[in-house]
């Protein structure tokens, strides 16, 4: 069985990991992105993201956008990485946090925040989109 340690070279730390993963998924327009710090609960991850994407395709994108972004900005390589084939669920674990993509039905089926019941869970809204400047705003 493998070490579940992170690397030493990596340049951010668990909770900014965790920041960085829920705003790429954002990126990508996921919906009902929640987090469960389970780090009191188990020993080998601090938390778990669950997200959902509309369509595999949607949710591949979401997955391979967090593993290209965090590898090109932090060197940071998930331990592993799985459903990117079939795209109905997708995991990406990167030690300190992994990441859960879903379908709504797949993510209603597995009910993942159930299962962690006992964690903190914390809803990530959507960032807002910014106001268009006042110059592209059509006069009336």
């Amino acid at each position: 069985m493998g070490s579940r340690t992170a690397p030493d070279n990596r340049s951010i730390d668990g909770d900014a990991l965790l920041g960085r993963v829920v705003a790429l998924c954002h990126e990508l327009k996921a919906e009902d992105v929640v987090s469960l710090d389970v780090d009191g609960l188990v020993d080998y991850m601090d938390h778990l993201v669950i997200c959902t994407g509309r369509s595999p395709r949607q949710n591949r994108a979401i997955a391979e956008h967090v593993i290209t972004q965090l590898k090109r900005e932090a060197g940071v390589l998930p331990l592993s990485r799985a459903g990117l084939d079939a795209g109905s669920w997708v995991c990406v674990d990167l030690v300190d946090v992994v990441l859960h993509v879903f379908e709504p039905e797949t993510r209603a089926h597995y009910d993942l925040e159930l299962l962690w019941a006992d964690a903190q869970r914390t809803e990530h809204a959507a960032p807002a989109a910014a106001p268009a400047p006042l110059d592209d705003v059509a006069s009336t």
